[in-house]
């Protein structure tokens, strides 16, 4: 028949069982309880180790302080009667002590704040123990209860795989002031853990900028380089930019004391004025509207030219000629003008070489009119008598020179044609009774040379006699530039020409 103890019993061992865990697991010197049995005189505790028995004990209570070594146990609670018998008898249940758990708080993170800045800290810490209490106390006795929580999977006291774990603890509403805090881990046994200035918290900055520089940048870039300084920044202090666009900043390099350099990246932002707004985590703020100005993306050089080019330049340049160059020669005369003519006779013999090309130039080619214009280098050679009375004397002059010349584009057998050229010219007199190193009286030939700045325009008519050869007839009117006069002259002349 069962004993009128054994339903009370049941609920014991259930109790205790709960109380210490998974197989009765609880830790060194700490106490198991239950609640009591009717009837019960006392309680006797069986406790054995590897078959032998540790620890027998009576209890007049329904518990009992434990002070064995951590190990693995196996016990057993019997009920005693008022009359000094065994009323029931527990199941044999094991039982695992552990090593006393001592709490010990190793690092906390940050260590340094600014007043308002943080909400929460990231705690590393050995005994942390299911309803383990943290707080902060510090200047005029003042405490702040703080709230934890366990990161990743944590872990069994004990495992050296391990052995410490990351606590994140969390301050509430409640923000502590400046200066220096305390901070205490007190477990569910009573023991405690204390880390002096664990945190310092610094009073709440006022972030104020300073400099920004360039102050102006055109607009067209990817990588913009900028410098900024703010006074009074916090760690993980929010700087944003704003304006007419978004701008993508890049932080290249910062520095403790606010100093900045950024990466702009300016390829499809609208120019204008944009500025910056910087935030501390502790809620001090500035802002500068204006702070730096976007301009318009510079021109690049076919923009500007398409800009500037005129409704000519907008013109497809005519093909090159057939023939664009040409080599001319023929007869040439001389008649001075002015005081000079006193002096020389008129030259009925003379020579002239020309070469002739027209102009590439697109621009040139754009203009229908200027069909027709090159560049012409020529080369002449007049003989000039003079009225020297005592021998014969002439004057040579060879004259080198570059210009240009222009015939009508008209498509007709006769155009009209305009020269103009200058360049240099050799005088040099001969006679065929003296040699130009005998001196005449007033000195030698030689010593009457010159080389001389000469300039040449002329008129005429180019005739077309096919598309390759051609005859040239023009007027000329010269000039030998001296240091003290300008002596002038006229000079007809009749050349040929061909083209290819």
């Amino acid at each position: 028949m069962p004993s009128r103890f054994s339903a009370p019993l049941r609920i014991f061992l259930a109790v205790l069982l709960t109380s210490g865990g998974a197989a009765g697991l609880i830790h060194a010197q700490d106490r198991i309880q239950w609640e009591p049995v009717d009837g019960a005189d006392h309680y006797r505790i069986e406790i054995v180790q590897d078959g032998e028995l540790v620890l027998e004990t009576r209890s007049d209570e329904p518990g009992l302080p434990l002070f064995l070594p951590p190990g693995n146990y196996e016990f057993r609670v019997d009920v005693i009667n008022t009359f000094g018998k065994v009323a029931a008898t527990g199941e044999w249940s094991p039982l695992r002590i552990l090593a006393p758990v001592v709490p010990f708080l190793i690092d906390i993170q940050p260590r340094e704040i600014h007043e308002g800045s943080s909400d929460a800290f990231l705690l590393r810490v050995t005994g942390h123990r299911e309803g383990s209490l943290y707080q902060l106390d510090g200047p005029e006795d003042q405490v702040i209860e703080l709230s934890a929580d366990s990161l990743g999977d944590g872990s069994l006291e004990g495992n050296d795989d391990t052995p410490w774990r990351e606590i994140i603890l969390e301050i509430g509403r409640r923000e502590p002031g400046p200066g220096s805090w305390n901070l205490t881990m007190t477990n569910p046994d009573g023991r405690v853990s204390r880390m002096d200035s664990a945190v310092t918290v610094l009073e709440r900055l006022r972030p104020r900028i300073r400099k920004f520089n360039p102050r102006e940048i055109p607009a067209g870039e990817v990588h913009n380089p900028a410098a900024l300084e703010i006074s009074g920044l916090e760690d993980r202090a929010l700087v944003e930019f704003f304006g007419p666009s978004n701008i993508k900043p890049a932080l290249l390099s910062k520095n403790g004391e606010g100093q900045m350099e950024y990466s702009l990246n300016l390829r499809d932002v609208e120019p204008g004025w944009y500025g910056v707004r910087v935030t501390n985590p502790s809620g001090g703020n500035d802002e500068d509207d204006k702070l730096f100005e976007v301009t318009p993306r510079p021109l690049t050089e076919e923009e500007i030219a398409a800009m500037n080019a005129l409704d000519i330049d907008k013109r497809e340049p005519r093909p090159m000629g057939d023939f664009p160059h040409s080599v001319s020669g023929g007869w040439k005369t001389a008649f001075v003008l002015g005081e000079t003519a006193e002096y020389y006779r008129p030259s009925w013999v003379g020579f002239t070489l020309n070469y002739s090309q027209e102009f590439h130039n697109s621009l040139v080619r754009r203009i229908p009119i200027l069909d027709g214009l090159g560049w012409e280098a020529s080369y002449a050679i007049t003989r000039h008598p003079t009225d020297y009375p005592l021998y014969q004397i002439n004057l040579v002059r060879t004259d080198i020179l570059l210009g240009f010349r222009y015939a009508t584009p008209f498509d007709f057998p006769v155009n009209l044609l305009l020269r103009a050229s200058t360049g240099i010219g050799l005088s040099r007199y001969k006679s065929p009774e003296l040699n130009r190193d005998e001196d005449m009286g007033s000195g030698p030939l030689r010593d009457l040379d010159s080389m001389d700045f000469v300039s040449r325009y002329g008129v005429g008519a180019r005739i077309d006699i096919n598309p390759r050869w051609f005859i040239d007839a023009t007027c000329d009117i010269g000039a030998v530039h001296y240091l003290s006069r300008t002596s002038w002259s006229v000079q007809p002349r009749l050349e040929g020409g061909w083209r290819w």
